[in-house]
């Protein structure tokens, strides 16, 4: 018997292919308080679903590049630059790193600071983003630069 195991780039992708009909704002503040309509309550499941949520928001944005925070002493911030800077809520801690850990298994980034590709399908069209971490002693950064248009 095959066993489909889908990784976590085929999984984000869904969960932005399922929520192309949403508004990704509002449930983008929904996921930052853990609400996931998952009642099992998966880490990588909110994980996914906030990480495909904020690159839909960017997108739709027409942003420059999307950023998640988190300081060593647990601060988290979620800033969008498109039209300006600004913050939207950001996930818990927990979440955070979670989010920046399946960011770099998706990317095989293990380094303090690295830059990749990836190529993320949309329905019938596709979107080129880049993964950027930059990890130090303060604490650690997950930026998804978007395509200039």
């Amino acid at each position: 018997m095959i066993k489909n195991e889908r990784n976590y780039h085929q999984r984000l992708q869904e969960f932005c292919d399922c929520y192309l009909e949403t508004d990704p704002k509002k449930e983008l503040e929904k996921a930052s308080k853990g609400i996931s309509g998952d009642p099992g309550r998966d880490m990588d499941e909110l994980a996914l679903k906030f990480l495909g949520l904020g690159i839909f928001y960017g997108a739709s944005e027409k942003a420059k590049k999307i950023s998640l925070q988190r300081s060593i002493d647990g601060k988290v911030l979620f800033t969008v630059d498109s039209r300006g800077q600004y913050q939207l809520p950001p996930p818990t801690t927990q979440l955070a790193d979670r989010i920046i850990s399946i960011a770099r298994a998706i990317t095989h980034i293990d380094e303090d600071q690295g830059r990749e590709p990836v190529s993320f399908g949309l329905r019938n069209d596709r979107l080129e983003l880049t993964f950027q971490f930059d990890r130090k002693k303060e604490g650690e950064s997950l930026s998804i630069l978007f395509p200039k248009l």
